[in-house]
């Protein structure tokens, strides 16, 4: 007596396929929240190792380093923040490769530096590990008699930490929310800077003793993006700093050529200084804010080493609290 083999029926084979389709797309965005709790947990970690550097530094030289390496009228070699802590993020190599007497993008620091990608300044959310090619506005000289290359593009290392420039006005319309008297602008030059970094000061600098706020109330460090900012290069000063006026995590997402719905015009290199188009991830009155791509907020170290995640849906006035370190304002830790 012959056995009768039982097949699958195409309905059942069809049935199952479905279920493995449904159990896969439940499956997959718990794979990938998981994978971007990983990310942003080096992102921490990469934000408290930036920190640490800093405080290393301040209690080697006394003071905090200067936002960068210009004058008030933004002559000057163009060096970030982020230069001086090298030694303390285990590169003394590239930092002795370094010569802090010639300009940024020159040929004696360009290849070897400006160039150099160091991971410790780099958030695995962001597609940020690479060299971008068309990095502008690159040198605080630009087109001056020091700069013959002026307004060029340029292939630069990025960076996804910058630091907390204060509450400083930008000529666009978030201004209002900035301390500064109405009008205002200086870009934080001379010293007139409210948060931790200041540009354009001749060195100028500031100690913890300065953050009379509270170290744990005042932002450090936090994110921005090279994709979102089209001259954010570690090295150049005058792009490693970022502004609490404009909200956390506004997106200035579109590349030159692409369209600002806001207003119809097509973003360039042009719209650095335009504050009509409020998306362009070139134009200085947007992009200079702190911004990332995690959802729903940002990673922050604040002065005292500690880091947080603030949420996007902060309160912009206690947003900006935050960014100042001496106006005596009193923010909680349940306000954010």
């Amino acid at each position: 007596m012959s056995m009768k083999r039982r097949g699958f029926t195409l309905i059942e084979l069809l049935v199952v396929i479905a279920i493995i389709a449904v159990l896969i797309a439940l499956l997959l965005p718990a794979v990938q929240s998981a994978r971007e709790a990983a990310r942003r947990a080096q992102c921490t970690n990469n934000l408290k190792q930036v920190a640490l550097a800093l405080h290393n530094y301040h209690d080697t030289v006394g003071r905090f380093p200067p936002g960068g390496i210009n004058d008030p009228n933004w002559v000057g070699t163009g060096w970030s923040w982020a230069a001086f802590i090298l030694p303390a993020m285990e590169q003394g190599p590239l930092s002795n490769s370094i010569n802090f007497s010639i300009q940024i993008q020159l040929p004696a620091n360009y290849s070897t530096v400006y160039q150099a990608l160091v991971a410790s300044f780099l958030c695995p959310t962001d597609d940020s590990f690479k060299v971008f090619n068309e990095r502008y506005w690159a040198n605080p000289d630009w087109g001056g008699a020091n700069s013959p290359q002026g307004n060029t593009f340029y292939a630069g290392a990025p960076s996804n930490y910058v630091a907390n420039w204060g509450d400083i006005a930008t000529s666009g319309p978030f201004d209002f929310l900035s301390s500064e008297p109405p009008g205002t602008q200086n870009w934080g030059c001379s010293g007139s800077f409210r948060g931790m970094f200041g540009e354009c000061g001749r060195g100028y600098c500031i100690g913890i003793a300065s953050v009379t706020d509270g170290t744990s109330n005042t932002l450090f460090i936090g994110e921005n993006s090279p994709n979102l900012n089209g001259q954010l290069v570690w090295p150049n000063a005058d792009a490693m700093l970022a502004t609490t006026v404009v909200p956390l995590n506004w997106k200035t997402n579109l590349k030159d050529g692409q369209l600002d719905q806001s207003n119809g015009q097509t973003c360039a290199p042009s719209s650095i200084f335009n504050t009509v188009q409020t998306h362009c991830y070139r134009n200085q009155a947007f992009n200079l804010a702190f911004k990332s791509f995690h959802p729903g907020g940002a990673n922050f170290a604040m002065a005292d080493g500690s880091v947080r995640f603030v949420k996007q849906s902060i309160n912009a006035r206690t947003y900006n609290a935050l960014g100042t370190r001496a106006l005596g304002e009193v923010v909680s830790s349940d306000q954010y």
